[in-house]
């Protein structure tokens, strides 16, 4: 459906359908980029690999990239030759560890001075920035596998939604919970809002669990014998 439709129904659903409305465009498509925002996040992002925000150039000596504050979660990485990238995380980085010749693994931790082949993105080093190990000696660029919020917001009719169809719906829950909590002796009700807002989180979390599922048979088929 689009921004348009939805506010068409939301006018019909709240009997506001004459002038002058009780709730103006502007808080509608404002009340609907925030359902959309909110249930992205808390399904844990949009995948993507493709957008504009998803790539990350980086030049000779480039030690830290910023990355776009959209992001979530970085599942993987490759670079312009299509050469897998391995994400760690600060904590857990073992990637500058050496074996001996009994063996055993060290490990050194990491090394800011060390050049080299790019192999490693480090997160967690700093907020919305990714560290690039070992420096690179070359220009690049790196793709990278995302979770992500909304590319754009809901600001109008022309506006898209990027949440899939079948959800749309429900992100009407919370805009009606929000219309309804509106300071206003007028439309103000607690009551039908709580309920609104309860149908919006059972819809978030049977969507976040269709997600998993369906995560887990992608992993199931790759691994299988």
């Amino acid at each position: 459906m689009t921004p348009s439709e939805l506010l068409e129904l939301f006018r019909l659903e709240l009997d506001d359908t004459h002038e002058p409305y009780f709730w103006s465009e502007t808080e509608f498509y404002a009340y609907l980029n925030e359902a959309q925002d909110l249930f992205v996040r808390l399904i844990g992002g949009i995948a993507d690999r493709r957008s504009p925000l998803t790539k990350i150039s980086y030049k000779i000596g480039d030690q830290f990239k910023k990355f776009d504050s959209r992001i979530l979660r970085i599942k993987g990485a490759f670079d312009q030759d299509q050469r897998v990238i391995s994400i760690r995380n600060f904590d857990n980085f073992d990637g500058a560890g050496f074996d001996d010749d009994y063996g055993s693994h060290f490990v050194s931790g990491i090394d800011d001075t060390k050049t080299g082949e790019l192999k490693f993105l480090i997160t967690d080093v700093e907020a919305r920035e990714i560290q690039l190990y070992p420096i690179p000696e070359n220009d690049g660029y790196i793709r990278l596998f995302v979770y992500r919020r909304p590319e754009k917001p809901i600001e109008n009719s022309s506006s898209e939604l990027e949440i899939e169809e079948q959800y749309h719906l429900d992100l009407l829950n919370w805009v009606k919970y929000k219309a309804l909590m509106k300071q206003d002796a007028e439309t103000f009700d607690g009551n039908k809002a709580t309920v609104f807002r309860q149908m919006f989180t059972e819809a978030v979390e049977n969507a976040d669990y269709a997600k998993r599922a369906r995560e887990d048979r992608k992993r199931a088929v790759r691994f299988s014998w």
